[in-house]
C-alpha cells in the first residue's frame, strides 16, 4: 500500500495517488476509495480504482491544507483500511479506525507571473505622435488616415514621397482626393527642425496646402 502526493502547478491543490496491492483486497470485487473529499458515496464511479498489473491504484485531487478521512470498499461491501495512511481515527462506528490522508504539511506552489512576450512588450510601446494638423490642408480626419498608414510624426510625414500620400488619400475614399499633398513634407521637415516662423511664412503663401 502506499499513498503518494504531488503539488498541481495551479498550487491549490494535490493530486493524491491512493495504490494498493491486489493482496490486500479482501475479494475480488472491484475497489472504491470513500471519504470526506465525496461524502463516503460508493456510486460515484470517479472514485473507483483501476486494477492494473495486480495493483488498484486511483489518483483524486484534493484541496491542500486539510486532513481528510477514507477507508476502501469493495462491490462485496467488505472495508478495509491502508496500512500507510498519514493517522487514523475513530469513526462512528464503535470499534473501527477511518484512515487519514493529510495535506496540511504540503506546501502551495508559488505561481510565478507570466512574462510579457516581446511581441506583446513592442504593442504596449506607446506611439510618439506629432500633432499632424499643424501643417496646412491636413486635418483630424486625414491625420488620422495618416496614422493608419504608420505616419505619426512630422518626421515620417517629412521623409514620405507624394506619391506615397497621394495612394493614401486615393485609397481612403473619393472625398479625399482633391486634396494636394505636395507641400505637405517640405511644412513637415521645417516643423520637425523647429522653424515655426519659416513654416508660418509658408503657410501664409499657400491656399488649404496647395
Amino acid at each position: 500500500m502506499a499513498i503518494t502526493k504531488k503539488t498541481k502547478t495551479s498550487g491549490k491543490k494535490a493530486e493524491v495517488t491512493f495504490k494498493i496491492n491486489e493482496k490486500h483486497n479482501p475479494s475480488e470485487a472491484d475497489v472504491f476509495v470513500l471519504g470526506d473529499f465525496n461524502n463516503w458515496q460508493m456510486a460515484d464511479p470517479d472514485f473507483q480504482l483501476e486494477k492494473k498489473r495486480g495493483n488498484y491504484t486511483k489518483t483524486v485531487e484534493l484541496e491542500i491544507g486539510q486532513k481528510y478521512e477514507f477507508r476502501y470498499v469493495n462491490r462485496d461491501f467488505m472495508w478495509f483500511n491502508d496500512e500507510s495512511a498519514d493517522a487514523y481515527v475513530p469513526s462512528p462506528f464503535y470499534g473501527i479506525d477511518n484512515c487519514v490522508v493529510d495535506l496540511t504539511t504540503v506546501k502551495k506552489t508559488k505561481v510565478a507571473p507570466k512574462k510579457a512576450s516581446v511581441a506583446k512588450a513592442k504593442t504596449a510601446k506607446k506611439i510618439v505622435k506629432d500633432d499632424l494638423r499643424k501643417i496646412e490642408g491636413i486635418g483630424p480626419k486625414i491625420a488620422g488616415i495618416l496614422g493608419d498608414n504608420g505616419i505619426h510624426t512630422f518626421n515620417d510625414l517629412g521623409k514620405a514621397k507624394v506619391a506615397q500620400l497621394k495612394k493614401i488619400l486615393r485609397e481612403a475614399g473619393p472625398r479625399y482626393t482633391m486634396h494636394k499633398p505636395g507641400t505637405w513634407p517640405k511644412q513637415a521637415k521645417l516643423a520637425a527642425a523647429g522653424k515655426w516662423e519659416q513654416l508660418k511664412t509658408l503657410q501664409d503663401k499657400l491656399d488649404g496646402g496647395k
